[in-house]
């Protein structure tokens, strides 16, 4: 009987083991999946009222006149973006014969419309686009999506022959993402301004860091 007490204890003993050590053991494992999507740089450079009329005159151009001519780049990516743009061709004729450009009420030669800023060879839009559908939301305010004309027209110069080799006037849209360029997009952080503040000598030297 003592022997049998003695047993059954033991294995009281030996459940109680097993379920401690059964508790010990107990573990759990959960993951998430955090999913990204890969933003874009992207943009769309429009001339509507050269395609509209200022083609048409120009297979006819003629000294001093004006050709209808209206570069305007959109944001169409997923990211803001700063943009700036390159026009090759109005020196052509060669000194004191230059190509101008026009813009404003008055149409005031080598004029750009507002919002715009030549600098080192590039013409500036000087605020950074962003993202078509966010041009009212409060951290956007005073932005566009899409930029005034860099200019409205250009004028070809007087004293052509009419014996010229007429090449074309070659404009030219560069974007680079605008997130990331200042420590914050909308506020001041120590000296360095917010990217809606950023100046054009700080737009150009971020495209060069951008590798353009």
């Amino acid at each position: 009987m003592k022997k049998k007490i003695i047993s059954i204890a033991l294995v009281v003993a030996m459940i109680a083991i097993i379920a401690a050590g059964s508790f010990a053991y107990f573990t759990d494992t959960k993951s998430t999946d955090n999913v990204f999507t890969v933003g874009n740089v992207k943009i769309k450079l429009t001339e509507p009222n050269w395609e509209n009329q200022g083609k048409i005159d120009a297979e006819t151009v003629y000294a001093g006149e004006a050709l209808a001519k209206d570069p305007t780049v959109e944001n169409t990516g997923k990211n803001p973006c700063f943009v700036r743009v390159k026009v090759e061709g109005l020196g052509q004729f060669g000194e004191g014969k230059m190509i101008t450009y026009e813009s404003g009420s008055n149409y005031t030669a080598n004029n750009m419309n507002d919002g715009w800023e030549y600098y080192n060879g590039y013409f500036y839009w000087t605020k950074p686009l962003v993202v078509v559908g966010t041009e009212n939301e409060s951290w956007n305010a005073g932005l566009a999506s899409k930029t005034a004309p860099l200019f409205d027209r250009v004028r070809m110069p007087v004293g052509l022959t009419g014996d010229e080799e007429v090449q074309p006037i070659v404009v030219t849209a560069e974007a680079v993402q605008a997130q990331g360029a200042m420590p914050s997009w909308s506020n001041t952080v120590g000296d360095q301004p917010a990217v809606k503040d950023m100046s054009v000598e700080q737009i150009a030297a971020w495209f060069t860091t951008c590798g353009m």
